[in-house]
């Protein structure tokens, strides 16, 4: 196997599942940061969309975290991050969903709302940025905040005394919905690196809401028993 490159952004859950997923398949790879703002000429050039991550090996470019996720597992197949039945990878696939293109984007809106209303002119202009590149009204951010109450009440209820989301072991499912939790409050400074500031941005007051407490704390656990390692910039 040739060289196994990674574009990544630090702070982005969507990021943050697939360079999980490479650690606890013990795959190395070289890591390239992006920067929201500057870099996406050249990721657009590169892959036609200006999104990451992006894996380029082998003269592939792949971008899509879910695609490079597939592209993991079928390369380094062990330890397995889907379940054996079909019936359990369909769960797991459904909680990946669910995690990717609901509780991702609307946790993305709620940290712009966020980020607008803290008066620091850099705050303002990153908020300025993202709404501009996602879309972003009040509106649209209350309707996210009643969608992640939902969801976050449908992880309480199905992690309820359970250690996992699918079956009895670590999956994608669990990888991808611990990484999107960030959103609303970031991981334990000894496993994520963000100043008192930025951890301030992405800290919601759902992610301090009591009835809400276990699953964070889940997700901490996660954190410490399958990550195990503080994730560098």
């Amino acid at each position: 196997m040739g060289t196994i490159k990674l574009i990544t952004m630090y702070g982005s859950p969507w990021s943050e599942r697939v360079r999980w997923a490479f650690a606890f398949k013990k795959l190395p790879y070289e890591k390239q940061n992006y920067e929201a703002g500057v870099d996406e000429a050249a990721v657009k050039k590169l892959t036609g969309q200006t999104m990451v991550p992006v894996l380029v090996t082998d003269g592939k470019v792949i971008p899509d975290s879910s695609a490079i996720l597939d592209w993991l597992e079928e390369t380094r197949p062990e330890p397995a991050l889907l379940p054996k039945s079909a019936k359990d990878r369909a769960t797991a696939t459904l909680w990946e969903e669910v995690a990717l293109n609901a509780l991702g984007p609307h946790g993305r809106v709620m940290i712009t709302g966020r980020l607008l209303r803290i008066d620091d002119p850099e705050a303002q202009k990153s908020g300025k940025y993202f709404a501009e590149k996602y879309g972003y009204s009040p509106f649209e951010e209350e309707q996210s905040r009643l969608t992640v109450t939902r969801i976050l009440t449908s992880l309480k209820e199905t992690l309820s005394g359970r250690e996992y989301l699918v079956g009895d072991t670590f999956t994608r499912a669990d990888i991808t919905t611990a990484a999107m939790l960030m959103l609303f409050k970031a991981a334990p400074q000894e496993f994520f690196l963000f100043t008192p500031e930025l951890r301030f941005v992405y800290l919601d007051k759902l992610g301090e809401d009591p009835t809400f407490a276990e699953v964070f704390a889940w997700r901490d656990r996660m954190y410490k028993k399958h990550r195990g390692e503080v994730v560098k910039p």
